[in-house]
């Protein structure tokens, strides 16, 4: 898809913090009035083209020509708004003559499809049979049709959704609420008829399922999809105020506000494409904006619009059909102004589970998101019917991917530097379940097999005379498979946000397999930079390999244990500007590495691997460490990697630490890599000490689950989290008071102990 400019037609409106230009609700007006023109216009070659893509063996069977019924549906409301004869006699054609394209069908395979026994439906899809739907609605309110045309247009549209209730996809998903949507508007326009009271059952049902519940989807596109349904829904009950009163659409209305991305747009997660459905969000937030009064939806309209909206060339009806909506349901009034909270959870760690990284909300912004989402607890009923329904293996049933703790998006100075992988290649996936098993993700993979590692030249590793090289076995090929989904669970461990950095844990575990693994990311904001730590934990005795991912489009340059990266385009998008991504593999013992090419997000990319394989004890873990470093084309790479350096632990694995020499600064972060390796005992409490729990990082001990620290001269400044104490060359920076805490399970004299402190943030000069 093309970035498409926009050449406004009016006088351009220009408000605070931001450079985007406001649109008058009439532009939208005006472009759907005009997309419905253009195509009544060409209405005999849109026939023509669409005969020309009949597929009597399609799988999805009949389709008749979609663009006549947003046509219909926005002259109808047209004429509804302005009373013009000529609208309303060119919707009543199309709904009048709808049912004929049916014929076009052959009759011989017609009647060797079990679910056309009915004849074959004039309004087969329920992706837009609401739109003609609407269009009966307006002109039938209108007193503009005759009872005889009624009871024609009637008897098509009951014949028609007794064939789409022959499939049944019901839950809190988008499309149950497409059905949902289509039902409101056909109790409401065949009140009456034979097969109302089916037709009312069926939509109790299913918009039930949906109304005031959480979407059992993780997917940007149906996201999009189940809200703009869900308006339509309350459009047709006149119930659009209701509906967001609901606790879940305010929920849902600020958590996709969150997630705005410096493109412009929610970003790809899941069963979606980059940039798509924008013009679905451009719906939902103006409709926000204005239930919830809120000048920052309006905002979000309003940046979509002006990046992916070109208001001077109206050639798309449907695009008109959402517009009209947009219009209908958005206000003027409302003056959008930007965010301004910066790096958060969105909106917490049991429906969203996504943590955001940014410094800002302008397009220069720098951004990350972290999705954690699994399939949850949520909706059981809902995805076990789908499960057993309907021929989904590949992704989760909440559309999904194997994406947990996968770091979707991440964007420096309007360039694009880490993405998603895309939806599928093709149906139901493509090759080795692409694009959603884990191997297409930006995460840790892990199989419970030992990967066959070979060696170099002059190697031992295996017996040789003369120790040549031996080819190694492929990481792509070693992890990948049918691309069936294995079910993991997730779980927030930390959050916290603070003016120099910032800080997660989140966990994903498999039990079936028998591993977890933590990843920590750390938003290191001046200079910019992201240290990830993965630390794989065997809650099982047996052989794990384990394959530290990262994808990119392009490798520019490459050295020991680095890879100088760029995206230039996603598909036709281009997403590159001036900036890179370094990509470091500091701790670099025991690892190797290898680089692949795949195919990812439609076009040719590189899989990066660190990987690692050995037998594990129960508990026993290791840790990968990446870091992420954004710069300019001209920032030679090698003089970044110089000033990183692993730190190792006073015992190997216990924790993992990167020290960072500035030229006035020397930053060190790290984390404890078994959160539970203090836990020593249970007849009291606490059941830790630090005794047992610290740990030796160069200069700093401590038993924190992380720290992080700023040298500037004899001056420290220290972040330090979940710890009883805190040390730098001996020097005591933090360390909790004693306390009673009675009730020994042994029935021993309560005697002082020390439990931990939440955090401490503090500077002292050192000796």
């Amino acid at each position: 898809m093309k970035r498409l400019l926009i050449i406004l037609l009016f006088v351009p409106v220009w408000f605070p913090g931001n450079s985007q230009t406001r649109i008058p609700l009439k532009s939208y007006l005006d472009y759907a009035r005009a997309s419905a023109d253009y195509i009544y216009d060409q209405r005999d070659s849109v026939v023509i083209k669409w005969r020309k893509t009949i597929n009597p063996e399609d799988i999805f069977g009949y389709r008749a020509p979609g663009n006549l019924l947003e046509m219909a549906a926005i002259y109808a409301t047209l004429y509804d708004l302005e009373g013009k004869k000529k609208y309303a006699e060119r919707a009543k054609e199309v709904l009048l003559t709808y049912g004929q394209y049916t014929k076009e069908f052959p009759v011989a395979i017609s009647r060797r499809k079990a679910d056309y026994a009915d004849g074959v439906p004039a309004l087969p899809d329920f992706f837009t049979t609401m739109r003609y739907l609407q269009a009966y609605d307006k002109l039938k309110n209108k007193g503009f049709l005759t009872t005889a045309e009624m009871t024609k247009i009637d008897d098509l549209i009951a014949q028609s959704l007794v064939y789409i209730l022959r499939t049944q996809e019901w839950g809190a998903m988008n499309r149950s609420a497409l059905r949902a949507e289509t039902l409101s508007w056909a109790v409401k326009v065949l009140p009456n008829h034979a097969v109302s009271p089916m037709l009312k059952m069926y939509e109790q049902a299913l918009l039930s399922d949906n109304w005031g519940q959480w979407e059992i989807e993780d997917a940007s596109l149906y996201h999009a999809v189940w809200l703009y349904a869900l308006m339509g829904s309350a459009d047709a009950k006149g119930e659009m105020a209701e509906l967001f009163k609901t606790p879940e659409m305010y929920f849902y209305s600020q958590y996709f506000l969150n997630l705005m991305s410096p493109q412009g747009m929610i970003p790809d997660f899941g069963d979606s494409h980059n940039f798509t459905n924008w013009n679905r969000w451009i719906v939902f937030f103006e409709a926000a904006a204005k239930q919830y009064n809120s000048p920052e939806m309006k905002w979000a309209a309003t940046v979509i619009a002006n990046i992916f909206l070109d208001l001077t060339k109206p050639t798309s009806v449907g695009l008109g059909y959402m517009l009209l909506d947009a219009y209908r349901y958005g206000s003027d009034i409302i003056v959008p102004v930007s965010p301004k909270v910066l790096s958060e959870e969105v909106m917490e760690d049991m429906v969203g589970k996504k943590m955001v990284f940014r410094n800002g909300w302008e397009a220069a912004s720098s951004y990350m998101l972290l999705n954690y989402r699994d399939e949850g607890d949520g909706g059981l009923l809902y995805r076990d019917y789908l499960r057993n329904t309907i021929p989904i293996e590949e992704e989760k049933v909440t559309h999904g991917h194997a994406d947990e703790n996968s770091i979707s998006l991440l964007m420096h100075k309007g360039s694009t530097l880490l993405i998603d992988g895309g939806y599928r290649d093709f149906l139901p996936s493509g090759y080795f379940g692409s694009y959603r098993q884990d191997y297409f993700h930006n995460r840790l993979c892990v199989r419970n097999e030992k990967i066959w590692f070979g060696q170099n030249a002059g190697e031992y590793r295996y017996s040789q005379s003369d120790h040549p090289a031996i080819k190694p076995q492929s990481v792509m090929d070693f992890m990948q498979n049918a691309g069936s989904y294995r079910k993991v669970r997730t779980q927030k461990i930390d959050f916290l946000t603070f003016p120099d950095h910032d800080y997660s844990r989140t966990r994903m575990t498999d039990d079936e397999m028998g591993y977890e693994n933590d990843r920590v990311v750390v938003y290191i904001k001046n200079p910019e930079m992201y240290v990830v730590f993965d630390i794989f934990k065997s809650r099982s005795e047996q052989y794990f390999t384990a394959a530290n991912l990262w994808h990119t489009q392009k490798i520019l340059k490459q050295g020991e244990h680095w890879y100088d990266t760029k995206y230039e385009t996603i598909q036709t998008r281009q997403v590159g500007g001036d900036q890179n991504l370094l990509i470091y593999f500091p701790k670099n013992h025991y690892r190797f590495e290898q680089t692949q090419k795949e195919n990812r997000n439609y076009q040719e990319e590189i899989a990066i691997s660190e990987f690692s394989a050995q037998f594990f004890e129960l508990g026993q873990h290791i840790g990968f460490v990446t870091i992420l470093v954004p710069h300019a084309d001209s920032e030679n790479p090698e003089t970044l990697i110089k000033s990183i350096e692993y730190v190792p632990s006073s015992n190997e694995e216990e924790g993992l630490s990167v020290r960072i020499k500035l030229a006035d600064k020397t930053i060190q972060v790290g984390v404890k890599s078994d959160l539970k390796m203090d836990l020593v005992r249970d007849y009291q409490r606490p059941k830790y000490s630090w005794e047992s729990g610290k740990i030796g990082y160069g200069n700093i001990e401590t038993n924190a689950d992380f720290f992080y620290t700023e040298q500037k001269g004899n001056q420290l400044s220290f972040t330090v989290v979940n710890l009883t104490k805190a040390t730098f060359n001996g020097q005591e920076l933090y360390q909790q008071p004693s306390s009673y805490f009675g009730l020994n399970f042994d029935g021993r004299q309560d005697a002082p102990d020390t439990g931990k402190a939440r955090l401490w943030r503090d500077s002292v000069t050192l000796r």
